[in-house]
């Protein structure tokens, strides 16, 4: 049955139809993609995550990372959704059932099974390390087994820093104890007491004081099938040092313990394995959570502001390849960026006129004759094809290719394929025409108006940011324009820039985002007075700022861009 909030809201265009769960970090419930039809799975964080500014500072940098990352063995991660309301992470929902149903309703999975599903595990773990985003709460309610039988790790980074141990104490490493924040040493700990579980039918420790025991006990390989038990010992060392170095230097001493004990097919003999275990798991009712730790020993220590020694270097903004180019070449002057080369610009020359202006903008360059060549040009051959790219510390990366046509008045239609981050990250093809966004579903087509979330939000940035308009709003707004052959650079102020129509909206976004009082831009035309190239940057050249790129070509007819039916 469909029910609308979860505790008093829900993320827009969504339409939920049940509740999959419920944990320490929140409620999740299985929704429908208004737009695409597209299932995903809604955690609606607990308030007590939602008032843990720390916890939220360093969720955002772990969330803009995986949400750039794209592995069979890590569930996909579309959005994270922040309101007055509430904060929501949106994932890829995940045909199948968690690790911790098939452990309670089958017991051990047998050496082939858990060899299979540490190997799958250690790949999603690989992954993530070489993003810089580290799991912290490894246990088996976070891997998921789809039916071909592959791991899929989630819920990444949704413990508060320094309190790890207290949301998965039976695989949490002897540092996590002392509020140490997580790293690659303790997620491969915490893989590891998930395999030895797998292969006995519980944790490796429990009892009263589990701090003791990760801290002092022995480790319990002698449990493990003989040709693992190394494994065991090597990952579950107390030491962090005396663990495998990385998760793929773990993957390569497990295949090489499974080849050597079961043969070459050992593999695929685990996933057949894993896939009946969970097709079997699917069919029964859902077992009972397991009950809380009754005594963690020693609380964790959690340094001041919620972080542990080190925390930091882990909460950086991370950009999709694209978005580090677009940054990287914001660092060079917007002349270098649009010319392509090394070579600095040529000396400006101040634009002569006749009839001197006083109010010609800093650099010597008239905007207005210039707007109205662009827009005759333009008017006369009304039709290109186009490419953006967007992206920067604080706002959806964003990018869109095809064909524009721009009406009278500045208006531009599109036939393209875009693309973004949260829900509209994966790349689809669409139309836009007036203050509509038309995105291929199957065989049908489905519109939506311009803004919102998802792909109607990425439409409406793209139909902006690379509109014409856009381009001549900037000149006509600049307090500072030179030119340099056919590149003309400046600076325009905010202030000026929110009261535009049509483009208000997105620089007031962008100078919130980035608290910049100035928009920095260039733009180099063609013989004919014709975009070519642009580049539009708020916020400083290294640091918090947010960067628009596009380009044109074939400027000609307009191409008949209509609303499909």
């Amino acid at each position: 049955m469909a029910f609308n909030v979860v505790d008093g809201w829900t993320v827009q265009g969504f339409t939920h139809e049940r509740e999959l769960g419920a944990g320490a970090a929140g409620r999740v419930v299985l929704a429908v993609d208004d737009l695409t039809s597209t299932k995903v799975a809604i955690k609606y964080l607990d308030g007590a995550l939602r008032g843990d500014e720390a916890f939220l500072e360093r969720f955002r940098a772990v969330a803009r990372n995986l949400s750039q990352l794209e592995d069979p063995n890590v569930v996909d991660l579309y959005d994270f959704v922040e309101t007055v309301d509430g904060a929501a992470i949106v994932s890829q929902y995940v045909e199948g059932v968690s690790l911790r149903r098939v452990l309670a309703a089958q017991g051990p999975t047998g050496p082939l099974a858990a060899l299979s599903l540490l190997g799958g595990t250690l790949l999603g773990l690989a992954a993530a390390h070489e993003h810089d985003i580290v799991h912290g709460a490894m246990r088996p309610s976070n891997v998921y087994v789809d039916p071909d039988g592959n791991a899929r790790l989630s819920d990444f980074a949704t413990s508060p820093a320094g309190t790890e141990a207290q949301y998965g104490p039976q695989y949490a490493a002897p540092e996590l104890w002392d509020g140490v924040p997580a790293t690659v040493a303790t997620d491969i700990y915490g893989a590891t007491a998930v395999f030895y579980e797998c292969l006995t039918g519980r944790p490796p420790f429990a009892g009263r004081n589990m701090a003791r025991l990760h801290r002092e006990a022995p480790i319990p390989a002698d449990d493990a099938p003989g040709p693992l038990r190394e494994l065991i010992h090597h990952g579950l060392a107390k030491d962090p040092d005396s663990r495998p170095k990385s998760a793929a230097d773990f993957l390569a001493a497990l295949e090489d313990a499974a080849v050597s004990a079961y043969g070459p097919s050992w593999e695929a003999q685990g996933r057949g394995r894993l896939t009946e275990l969970a097709a079997q798991a699917a069919l029964l009712p859902e077992p009972p959570k397991p009950k809380p730790s009754r005594s963690s020993g020693r609380n964790p220590t959690v340094p001041a502001g919620g972080r542990g020694k080190g925390g930091g270097s882990r909460t950086r903004w991370v950009l999709a390849a694209v978005a580090i180019a677009v940054v990287a070449a914001a660092g060079a002057t917007a002349a270098a960026v649009l010319t392509g080369g090394d070579k600095k610009p040529p000396p400006t020359t101040p634009a002569q006129s006749s009839t001197p202006q006083p109010t010609v903008p800093a650099g010597g360059v008239d905007p207005r004759p210039l707007v109205a060549e662009i827009d005759q040009a333009v008017a006369q051959a009304p039709g290109a094809l186009f490419s953006y790219q967007q992206s920067g510390c604080c706002g959806f990366a964003a990018t869109g290719k095809g064909t524009l046509g721009v009406a009278p008045g500045g208006r531009s239609s599109y036939t393209l394929t875009l693309s973004g981050s949260g829900p509209a990250r994966k790349a689809v093809h669409g139309v836009i025409v007036q203050d509509r966004l038309y995105v291929r579903v199957g065989k049908r087509w489905r519109s939506s108006p311009l803004g919102g979330r998802g792909y109607p939000a990425t439409a409406e940035q793209i139909s902006q940011g690379s509109s014409v308009a856009n381009l001549t709003t900037l000149l006509k707004s600049a307090t500072k324009l030179s030119r340099s052959g056919q590149i003309y650079e400046g600076e325009a102020p905010v202030a000026t820039l929110t009261r535009e129509p049509g483009m208000g909206t997105m620089y007031a976004r962008m100078a919130q985002a980035t608290g910049a009082q100035q928009i920095a831009f260039a733009v180099k035309l063609d013989a004919g007075s014709r975009p070519v190239k642009f580049w539009v940057r708020a916020g400083p050249e290294q640091g918090r700022n947010e960067v628009l790129r596009g380009s044109y070509s074939n400027w000609g007819r307009k191409p008949a861009i209509q609303a499909p039916h």
